[in-house]
């Protein structure tokens, strides 16, 4: 697996944002290679600060003939081969390349915490390989190892927070890796284990390994992605100029249902939602109807998400009243398949996905208010049976 190098020099060199922005880590894979990127929404659109993935182009046995290429595959499934975690470039190319991707919501503390692994592991790296002589000559002449030595020594650059403009503004510069100097705080053993697995690549340890290590990491709770690194992800986007995705197609997700403290009742409410919004951006991305129903059925999710102090039948009055507010939007079908034509050719009509969500999400609350009705009931008629008996007057002895 080879890195492209794709370093535009035309990009922004620093960037102002607030520090209370949506952050998002995503994983993505062009072809079969498997990579990380980190960026931030600025006005809508999704900006990248970070591009990393891992490969065996420093190889020694990576070379440039077919009779090292068999070599190199020889390696990775018996043994191992060398690795290294490079750069793969912020800017853009006029091919705007297309991605399958998954995209998560973190902060910018957790922005922090993966710049710190990465020049954690790039540090490590450059010491491992310290013995490789420096590559001479024209890049495009020099063999693979030696273009891995050489990006390896060129560095990782990302943006680095560099100063505090106002309060809750900062400033990010386009930096080397290690110039960042933040340290630690999470587990040691975890943090080396990723470190010790970007150094090589085998059958059960590839670039999928490390990219998704790095998500799970930077996360703190493993995402449902596929380790596989021939599955594609669930999305698709294009890589596009000037650091930027095609903000079009580009979704993120908010942390899942287990990452917040919800009684069980109001837990399946959040698993209904959730489900929703993973598969929203599966059909028709680029659509107006397919932003507009991720984006309203998102901000429900966390609005239940961080009121956990709601009653079922106040959450049942939001769930309703967000319903009938975007009934319109509910409504449009985001494109028509065989059988869904045929039957409203007849004059029927078939619901969306996302008002089967609500009917779903509504039944449910509905049951669990009437169990809790009916417990209530029955502790009332026990309490009932209690009060008899010590109302009732015995004849003395």
């Amino acid at each position: 697996m080879t890195l492209e190098n794709t370093v535009d020099v035309k990009i922004d060199q620093s960037i102002v944002i607030d520090k209370n922005s949506e952050f998002f880590i995503a994983i993505a894979k062009k072809g079969v290679h498997s990579f990380i990127m980190l960026g931030v929404m600025v006005d809508g659109e999704p900006k990248l600060l970070a591009k990393v993935g891992k490969g065996n182009i420093i190889d020694k046995s990576f070379g440039s003939s077919c009779v090292q290429q068999f070599t190199l595959f020889g390696k990775m499934v018996g043994s191992h081969s060398d690795a290294v975690l490079l750069d793969e470039g912020l800017g853009g190319t006029n091919n705007f390349p297309e991605i399958s991707y998954q995209a998560y919501a973190i902060s910018f503390d957790q922005y922090l915490e993966f710049l710190e692994i990465t020049r954690a592991i790039h540090q490590e790296q450059l010491d491992f390989y310290k013995n490789r002589p420096n590559p001479t000559g024209e890049y495009k002449k020099m063999t693979f190892p030696e273009r891995g030595v050489y990006k390896l020594r060129e560095g990782i650059h990302c943006y680095i927070p560099e100063e505090e403009e106002t309060l809750g503004k900062i400033t990010l510069k386009y930096k080397e890796i290690g110039t960042f100097k933040q340290q630690s705080a999470q587990d040691a053993k975890l943090r080396q284990d990723i470190i010790d697995e970007s150094k090589e690549i085998h059958s059960s340890n590839t670039c999928r390994t490390t990219a998704r290590s790095l998500l799970n990491y930077t996360l703190h709770y493993p995402a449902n992605v596929s380790s596989l690194f021939t599955i594609d992800f669930n999305y698709k986007t294009r890589l596009w100029h000037e650091n930027t995705l095609k903000s079009n197609t580009f979704y993120i997700l908010p942390k899942p249902p287990n990452c917040f403290h919800v009684p069980a009742s109001k837990r399946k409410i959040l698993d209904e939602l959730y489900k929703k919004l993973e598969d929203l951006p599966k059909k028709e991305p680029g659509s107006d109807a397919t932003r507009r129903k991720f984006n309203e059925l998102k901000k429900l999710y966390l609005e239940v998400a961080v009121e956990p102090q709601l009653s079922l039948n106040q959450l049942l009055r939001k769930i309703i009243e967000h319903r009938e507010n975007n009934r319109v939007l509910f409504e449009t079908r985001r494109g028509h398949n065989l059988l869904s034509s045929i039957v409203e050719m007849f004059g029927f009509k078939i619901k969306t996905g996302t008002q089967q969500t609500y009917e779903r999400i509504e039944q449910t609350l509905n049951k669990e208010i009437m169990r809790k009705k009916e417990i209530e009931f029955g502790i009332k008629e026990v309490q009932d049976e209690q009060d008899k008996e010590r109302n009732i007057c015995y004849p003395s002895c």
